[in-house]
């Protein structure tokens, strides 16, 4: 397999969080993104806190191979926390305790909330989002999708009670520049191909059996002919063992319909301006 060298991340300014007249998409590294909408600014998943005792590692104690374009404590409290589950590559645990002392508000299923309260979030700063309901924020039209993502299944005595479906979830944001979808950590689900209309897709890139894997990832990329691509889960954790974070957008692409027009691969925190969805 060839594994590119990576562009070094790109520090994110207090500007990339201001108003403006467009919609941004960052990918914070790992499976993290930020979200700014014409001046909303919506963070998914956040992990963007380093190991205390070992700065080569983040808090979920992965080896990093890439710097955080932003930490934890320069995100500005006008910001909005959507969870898509409860692992600490995903909810990282110091991340969202000192979100929570700026007073972020934070949402998720009832395993995040069940997680963040644990965390000694304050109850009243977690809504609960079920999977196939909808909220809005400040205009966003956010939509909670199904996602299958029984992991523990591959250790149970380390990973425990298998992720029931509702457990996990993903997001589909519909803002005035179009939709985004972040799917989350899912095996690829009937209820997937029911989706339409997406103009930017998040594409997992990992090859573990309980992510998309890159079949799966293909063929869900392909069904969004139109959609620009941004993968995740990859070039950020120097763990080539964990096949949850090992994999390359390069590896996808050549089988996806048109990926060399709408396949990006974005360092971290290099913004990406979104306004129109590409031609069929």
């Amino acid at each position: 397999m060839y594994i590119p060298k990576r562009k070094p991340a790109v520090p994110i300014p207090a500007s990339a969080f201001e108003a403006s007249s467009e919609t941004t998409v960052t990918w914070l590294s790992g499976a993290g993104f930020l979200v700014n909408c014409r001046g909303t600014c919506l963070l998914i998943d956040p992990v963007l806190t380093k190991d205390p005792k070992d700065s080569s590692r983040s808090e979920a104690g992965l080896p990093l191979k890439v710097d955080f374009p932003i930490l934890a404590d320069a995100i500005p409290a006008h910001c909005h926390v959507l969870y898509t589950h409860a692992d600490a590559d995903h909810l990282g645990p110091v991340t969202a305790q000192t979100l929570a002392k700026k007073k972020i508000p934070m949402t998720g299923t009832l395993a995040v909330f069940e997680r963040l309260a644990r965390l000694g979030v304050p109850p009243e700063q977690i809504e609960v989002l079920r999977t196939e309901e909808t909220m809005e924020i400040d205009g966003i039209r956010i939509e909670s999708t199904l996602a299958d993502h029984p992991w523990q299944l591959i250790d149970l005595k380390r990973g425990g009670r298998p992720y029931r479906l509702g457990d996990c979830c993903g997001f589909i944001l519909n803002t005035p520049d179009g939709r985004i979808y972040f799917p989350g950590d899912t095996r690829l689900m009937e209820q997937h191909y029911r989706i339409r209309d997406i103009d930017l897709l998040a594409l997992d890139v990992s090859t573990c059996e309980y992510h998309l894997g890159h079949t799966s990832a293909v063929i869900l990329a392909n069904q969004f002919p139109s959609a620009y691509l941004m993968p995740f889960h990859y070039g950020t954790y120097d763990c080539p063992e964990i096949a949850a974070h090992r994999g390359e957008p390069e590896d996808v692409y050549p089988k996806i319909t048109k990926s060399d027009k709408r396949g990006l691969i974005l360092a971290p925190g290099e913004p990406f301006v979104f306004s129109k969805r590409l031609p069929v």
